[in-house]
């Protein structure tokens, strides 16, 4: 059991780098566990990761869950609120009776002939909070033991480590992207999947307190802008998705841009899915906005693109810091230069500084 135990850890310790060690970390809780299977299902459908934790034989299992309807009114969701109150609940707390389980639908036609009649529910912290792990068993396993209440804890304790180690990576790696800025008149802000909460780094590259998405952009356009976000976080990353404003405040233009953070930055739980960069522009950088805009016709895409490199940046730092691929940027400057009616990249920076 200890070196089951010890192989547990060691992958933790990977996932807290990798999230593709989830999956490989629930393998190890089924064999200290005994059981046949394991999950770390989203609790929000906007709350996504890369990777859903489980393994092979959960996923293989999920798709007749969902598409058969069996994830519509699950009677064991009594389950999982009694594993919320105490920790970790199994279905004999709710159903202790087998011939009424018999009876049930989920049970009769979908978990039994699976053989994962009982499941132990065992609450897991997250960065987000707490979820819940599914545990599977045999149709005829006995229910929660002392025994198995030690070694839930236990590995309730190692999740709950490398969650919080998980978390802090996330924030230094994210901080690090933040460098992009650093010296510049932009502050970054990192969102959650609602864009209610927040934190910013500034300009200096340190982290601020927490802040709320009005402190981004005015109050009455990040009530529009609450749809788009969950767009951006329920996306698929590899699509490379962001949005791009302007408006003024005060007779002050600001630019904002909203990325979905690279999965390569966060841990797959976290929350923080999202940054704004924030940049307040000069009455020159607004007019040379409005230039390339009406005279050229460039899109906001295009125009944030022409500015970071006017700023110094490469194109393939110009890819890292949008999410995109390097190839999108190189597409991206090419039609700018067509529009512009320049032949490359020094013919641009030069048009720009005239404007």
């Amino acid at each position: 059991m200890n070196t089951l135990f010890q192989k547990l850890e060691d992958t933790l310790d990977r996932a807290t780098e990798d999230a593709r060690y989830w999956d490989t970390a629930l393998k190890f809780v089924v064999e200290i566990l005994g059981g046949t299977g394991a999950l770390i299902p989203a609790t929000d459908q906007f709350f996504r990761g890369t990777w859903m934790a489980g393994t092979k034989e959960m996923k293989e299992a999920l798709p007749s869950y969902i598409n058969e309807g069996w994830v519509r009114n699950d009677p064991r969701e009594a389950v999982l609120g009694l594993m919320m109150e105490r920790g970790y609940a199994c279905d004999h707390d709710v159903f202790a009776d087998r011939a009424e389980r018999d009876m049930i639908p989920i049970y009769r036609d979908y978990l039994y002939p699976l053989n994962f009649g009982v499941h132990y529910c065992i609450r897991i912290l997250t960065p987000n909070g707490y979820w819940a792990m599914t545990v599977h068993f045999d149709n005829d396993h006995a229910p929660i033991s002392a025994e198995d209440v030690a070694l839930i804890e236990r590995i309730q304790a190692m999740f709950a480590n490398s969650t919080a180690q998980a978390d802090e990576i996330a924030r230094k790696r994210i901080a690090a992207f933040a460098q992009f800025f650093k010296g510049t008149e932009s502050e970054v802000f990192v969102l959650d999947v609602d864009g209610k909460e927040c934190f910013s780094i500034n300009n200096s590259g340190k982290i601020q307190t927490r802040a709320r998405l009005r402190d981004v952009i005015p109050d009455e356009m990040s009530a529009a802008l609450g749809a788009e976000i969950r767009e951006l976080c329920s996306s698929d990353p590899n699509l490379s998705m962001s949005r791009a404003y302007q408006f003024n405040i005060a007779a002050k233009s600001s630019s904002v841009l909203i990325i979905q953070i690279p999965p390569n930055l966060r841990h797959f739980f976290m929350h923080f899915k999202v940054c704004a960069i924030r940049t307040e522009c000069s009455d020159t950088t607004a007019l040379k906005q409005s230039c390339l805009r009406e005279t050229y016709g460039l899109s906001t895409a295009e125009i944030t693109t022409v500015e970071l490199l006017v700023g110094g940046k490469t194109p393939n730092m110009i890819a890292e810091l949008l999410s995109v691929k390097a190839s999108t940027v190189r597409q991206r400057l090419k039609q700018v230069f067509e529009k512009m009616q320049v032949n490359s990249q020094v013919e641009l920076i030069g048009l720009h500084n005239r404007l």
